[in-house]
């Protein structure tokens, strides 16, 4: 069994939504210690990955269009394809997520491998993770612009990934609040979610 980490806090160990995210996963192995579960995590920050352009999406195209889907162009989609389990830890960043980010999932999101269309051209995920839990933290209040994680919902629908959960740590930067209570908070929220799944 496969949990997919894909880190995207572009800050590294010191980033708090890193912290949240080790705490989860220690609590995932923790209570999976029955079963064979490995951890492949993407770092984002260090992972040289570009938007695409018209002409990498021509390139793109003409592979998926020969069905050439072991080209390195789609190792990152068969990647998230064959997770069983997917963490994504990201910082709360211009009302969503970094952009590395947004330019890793864009590289995820391959017709022919991430999802298909039906013969009636509905959408159908082919992603056999049965959950997806999205870590982040934020200096204020994310309150109703919580666009990260509504983004990756949406692409979990179209994946095919049936369930995800969330965990925060909000208003760390709020002069006066209580940094530890709000992280302890967070932790807690992670437990919650250890015990779902």
């Amino acid at each position: 069994m496969k949990l997919l980490f894909v880190n995207a806090c572009m800050r590294g160990k010191e980033s708090r939504t890193h912290q949240l995210c080790m705490d989860y996963l220690e609590k995932f192995l923790r209570a999976k210690k029955e079963e064979d579960w490995q951890i492949e995590e993407l770092d984002l920050n260090s992972m040289d990955i570009q938007p695409l352009t018209g002409e990498s999406l021509a390139r793109r195209d003409f592979l998926s269009r020969d069905k050439k889907f072991d080209d390195d162009e789609f190792a990152l989609a068969n990647q998230m394809i064959e997770a069983d389990h997917v963490l994504i830890g990201a910082p709360y960043w211009d009302l969503s997520f970094p952009a590395k980010l947004k330019t890793y999932l864009e590289r995820c999101s391959v017709t022919g491998l991430t999802f298909i269309y039906s013969p009636q051209g509905v959408p159908e995920g082919q992603c056999r993770a049965s959950s997806l839990t999205y870590i982040t933290t934020s200096g204020s209040a994310i309150a109703d612009f919580n666009f990260g994680y509504e983004y990756i919902k949406g692409l979990c629908c179209l994946f095919g990934i049936p369930k995800t959960h969330f965990a925060s740590a909000e208003e760390l930067d709020i002069i006066g609040n209580d940094i530890h209570k709000i992280m302890t908070s967070a932790k807690d929220k992670i437990t919650d979610i250890i015990d779902e799944l």
